[in-house]
């Protein structure tokens, strides 16, 4: 699946940014400040959680220079732990994590667009939704071109419209108190940050985005490395930024109970004006990570079926525009259901303990084949080995547990996680008969 204009570091970077920067760093800052009581504890809080997603990136940069074509986890887990674990995280991908986040991401762009338009219903969101899905699964059947550029325009306009707010935010007087002083404050706890840690690790979600397409990439062996850091540390910065907006225009306390903190802030520093904008940029960068997704997501499908452990017409390449055409349409329909359903965050809700636990074994498949393959060629090694895989794998292991043990997540959620991932070991035994016989007959 080349391209001979296939994607350089800046386009896949830029993948990166579309898929981690989404809803959350709108909503989750009001989570994170409930849990600190100073801005020290607060800004350490994100930048800790920038830390474990750009150890994550590394990791995943030297797996991609070992193996490199597209699927991301699936094929990582596959060659560290054999095909069954990687056919399962496929299988969850197909069914659930993938058009589950595009439902969701889907359904928040609706309501942002119904918002702004004044419509009424609960259809007119859901239609909205649906209109987004169906064109970006359009733009991305034309050809990887059409989607790489898509997904760069929307990323470069969000990132010129945040750093418009921020410069705002820097350069207007601001008469109110600030939450940036005093920096430290009696009350902190490690068990506070320890909470605050959870939201902000869903919000840096994405960071393995351009895996998914590695294979596309100019040289991937080492760009995917670089892009991979390239758009986790710009994300990082960019978090980094707008959080210290956020503290700019009010302290802590006043930040816990913002439900909507981003407007009440540009409000605060900008005026009418700039929480006008919100709106707006809340829809792109929604779009965006919709994108991504839209994007990604086939490039596993298409992955599996060429290893023969999937539906054969998914691992298909349309002839002239050279993407899984197949794959990208059957994406589209299921997300397309899955939001007119309404059932989308409850599935993935289920099966989020499972997508953390793919995700931490992935990382720690860097420690596997440094074991098991030694000699390999590594054209990317991640720095700090084994630190720093290991402060993504510790981290995340522990965040499972709290979640699961003290989270909304239940235990009985996560077992009903396990069963609909489970629903992929009679079709892996399906699909393995089915393939040893073409095996046999090669």
């Amino acid at each position: 699946m080349k391209d001979s204009r296939g994607l350089g570091v800046v386009d896949a970077s830029l993948i990166v940014v579309g898929s981690i920067v989404g809803a959350g760093i709108f909503l989750v800052s009001g989570f994170v400040a409930a849990s600190v009581h100073s801005p020290a504890a607060f800004l350490a809080t994100w930048l800790l959680g920038g830390a474990v997603a750009l150890a994550g990136a590394l990791s995943n940069g030297e797996l991609g220079g070992l193996f490199p074509r597209s699927g991301g986890e699936y094929v990582y887990l596959r060659e560290a732990y054999g095909p069954s674990l990687g056919f399962l995280s496929g299988w969850t991908s197909f069914w659930i994590a993938f058009p589950g986040s595009i439902a969701s991401l889907a359904a928040g762009l609706g309501a942002t667009v119904a918002s702004m338009a004044g419509w009424q219903g609960t259809w007119a969101p859901r239609g909205v939704g649906a209109a987004a899905i169906i064109a970006l699964t359009v733009v991305n059947a034309m050809g990887l071109r059409p989607g790489k550029w898509t997904q760069n325009v929307l990323s470069i306009v969000k990132l010129a419209v945040f750093a418009g707010l921020l410069a705002l935010g820097v350069l207007m007087h601001h008469d109110g108190p600030s939450g940036l002083t005093p920096f430290f404050a009696p009350g902190d706890s490690a068990g506070g940050i320890a909470s605050a840690l959870i939201p902000v690790l869903f919000a840096y979600s994405g960071w393995n985005a351009a895996t998914y397409v590695s294979g596309e990439m100019r040289d991937p062996k080492k760009s995917l490395g670089r892009a991979l850091a390239l758009g986790t540390i710009l994300c990082i910065a960019l978090y980094l930024a707008v959080n210290t907006a956020y503290l700019r225009a009010m302290p802590v306390a006043e930040l816990a109970h913002a439900k909507d903190p981003a407007r009440v802030a540009a409000y605060l520093l900008g005026g009418d004006a700039a929480a006008a904008v919100i709106a707006p940029l809340v829809a792109i960068c929604v779009l965006s990570s919709m994108q991504a997704s839209v994007l990604i997501g086939p490039r596993i499908y298409h992955a599996m079926a060429s290893d023969r452990l999937f539906f054969a017409p998914l691992g298909r390449l349309h002839p002239r525009t050279n993407v899984p055409l197949v794959a990208l349409v059957a994406q589209g329909v299921i997300s397309v259901g899955l939001l007119l359903s309404g059932r989308f965050d409850e599935l993935v809700r289920f099966t989020m303990s499972a997508i953390v636990a793919f995700s931490t074994l992935t990382v720690g498949a860097v420690i596997v084949l440094r074991l098991r393959r030694p000699g390999a060629e590594r054209a990317f090694r991640v720095p700090g080995y084994p630190w720093v895989p290991g402060l993504f794998i510790v981290v995340n292991v522990w965040m499972l547990w709290n979640v699961l043990t003290f989270g909304e997540s239940s235990p009985r959620e996560a077992l009903i996680g396990l069963a609909i991932v489970a629903t992929g070991v009679p079709a892996y035994a399906a699909f393995r008969a089915r393939s040893r016989p073409q095996e046999t007959a090669r």
